[in-house]
């Protein structure tokens, strides 16, 4: 599966910033790296804390939304469940739902930011 329909699968999860298994200061490590232009580091830091969002269970949530969308008949979903159970926290759209996350984070933090910034005036 080419990356542009893993990462067209993982936002279609149903999978959020509230979901069992999120750590917030985890995706915040991501998060930070995010906007530079070089994407390694921001791959660096999800292969960091994809082991730890795993042991924290965001694996069920992620699990529970691939199974329902492969049952729909969504061939990019057994697939990635396929990965999932085989490469765990090293799969490929495990990792793309870590990266979607951090980027969640991202604009939730920065429109927080700017409303507080708009309640000062």
């Amino acid at each position: 599966m080419t990356a542009k329909r893993v990462t067209a699968l993982a936002k279609s999860l149903d999978v959020g910033l509230h979901s069992p298994g999120v750590c917030p200061l985890c995706l915040s490590l991501v998060a930070t790296e995010l906007d530079r232009p070089d994407g390694r580091r921001a791959a660096g830091r999800i292969t960091v804390v994809a082991s730890t969002l795993w042991i924290e269970g965001l694996d069920a949530p992620v699990r529970e939304a691939l199974a329902l969308r492969a049952r729909s008949g969504a061939a990019d979903a057994t697939e990635a469940l396929q990965d999932l159970e085989e490469r765990g926290f090293r799969s490929t759209i495990f990792r793309a739902v870590v990266r979607r996350l951090a980027e969640e984070l991202a604009v939730d933090s920065r429109r927080a930011y700017l409303a507080y910034l708009a309640s000062l005036n």
